[in-house]
């Protein structure tokens, strides 16, 4: 990984719960937001048919009176992240799995804190035993880890792969 990649990611930090809006949103702009949030890890923006989808399959709960709240665009946030290596139904089932556990605050905020930790990880180059480090944790923290290795696994190996046909 050159230093422009690790550059890349070191810019790559998600906002906690108290840092998201706390007033109601429009759908556009929950779209525009969490595209502006996502924007550094390069995934597909959000669109508006997006958002119907995930509502649709109960991935996200319903607005009230056609305003979203920190719930919605939190959940905008990790789909994002996760989309491109877990199917929206998985997604889903980690959320309603998370949620039995902990308010949407905390299951949000554990989820960025973990992938915080990971681009910190990967930007300083932090030497770290993957494997064992992720047994020692408990399942969930264990699953958020996983989830998020492999989404910037594949972020990473599809900036070498630009990189070495840029060459």
């Amino acid at each position: 990984m050159n230093s422009q990649q690790l550059e890349k990611f070191s810019k790559m930090q998600l906002p906690l719960w108290d840092k998201l809006p706390s007033l109601g949103l429009h759908l556009d702009q929950v779209i525009g937001l969490a595209n502006g949030y996502l924007e550094t890890l390069e995934v597909d923006p959000l669109t508006s048919t997006m958002m119907h989808n995930y509502l649709k399959q109960s991935v996200i709960m319903r607005p009230d009176d056609k305003l979203y709240g920190r719930m919605q665009l939190a959940a905008v946030i990790v789909i994002g992240c996760l989309k491109s290596v877990l199917s929206l139904d998985e997604i889903r089932r980690g959320f309603e799995v998370e949620l039995k556990k902990n308010s949407p605050k905390k299951a949000y905020d554990n989820f960025v804190q973990a992938f915080n930790n990971e681009i910190t990880y990967i930007s300083q180059r932090k030497p770290r035993n993957l494997w064992i480090d992720l047994m020692e944790e408990n399942e969930t923290v264990s699953l958020q880890h996983s989830a998020i290795i492999s989404m910037l696994t594949k972020k990473m190996a599809q900036d070498a792969l630009t990189n070495l046909e840029e060459k």
